[in-house]
């Protein structure tokens, strides 16, 4: 494997939200080398400080990447959803705990095999370096903007990144206003008050447990506006 998937102690990295067909083709041989799992709610995919001897792809649900700190609090440092790589920038050991938030449907590649086929097939590895980089690029952006922005700001932002996941105007949503709160340095109960704010001003309508939708984009738009 190139040098270049050493530069993180990071041990999990999101994919471009728009996967290029490019990139889509180029990682396809990669299925056939992997074994698809199933995780149960809450069921560790691997601990920090685990051997690294594996890379994994959502298929299905969803994981949350977190690190409980010294004193004693939880920080989710990513979430996971369909088609998101984990464990591409990790050095020896995984440096956080990655865990399955609902039952999750995973692909589970050996870093032993993904090398090999990537010093025979230099487009896999180019790829996957180029979602390492977007992940960082991403987490960078995030890590600069969470330290000025107010809770609500925080909260909007971080529905907007969801929906452009998807081109319907909704958000999946199957992590709990716990897991939110730990992943924007947030209590539990701001979050959900936030989330009722946004409610009762029209901006969001909740579509079943785990679904909402967007109802005014622009007006969401302009709450991550200091």
């Amino acid at each position: 494997m190139p040098a270049a998937f050493a530069v993180s102690n990071r041990s999990t990295v999101r994919r471009p939200p728009a996967e290029s067909a490019v990139l889509t083709d180029s990682l396809a041989a990669l299925d056939g080398i992997g074994a698809v799992i199933t995780l149960r709610r809450d069921e560790p995919l691997f601990r920090s400080g685990d051997c690294a001897e594996f890379y994994f792809k959502v298929l299905k649900g969803a994981v949350r990447g977190c690190r409980v700190l010294a004193d004693g609090r939880r920080h989710i440092g990513e979430f996971f959803l369909a088609g998101d790589f984990i464990g591409l920038d990790a050095a020896e050991s995984y440096a956080f705990a990655a865990e399955a938030i609902v039952e999750t449907t995973l692909i589970r590649y050996s870093r032993r095999k993904v090398e090999a086929l990537a010093a025979e097939e230099p487009r896999i590895s180019q790829s996957l370096v180029e979602i390492m980089r977007a992940g960082l690029a991403a987490a960078r952006e995030r890590m600069l903007l969470l330290g000025h922005m107010t809770a609500m700001e925080r909260i909007a932002s971080f529905l907007l990144n969801l929906s452009e996941r998807r081109s319907d105007g909704r958000v999946s949503l199957p992590m709990t206003r716990t897991d939110i709160g730990d992943y924007l340095g947030l209590t539990m109960e701001t979050v959900s008050r936030a989330f009722s704010q946004l409610k009762s001003s029209g901006i969001i309508t909740q579509h079943g447990l785990h679904e909402l939708a967007i109802a005014k984009p622009a007006a969401l738009v302009e709450l991550t506006k200091p």
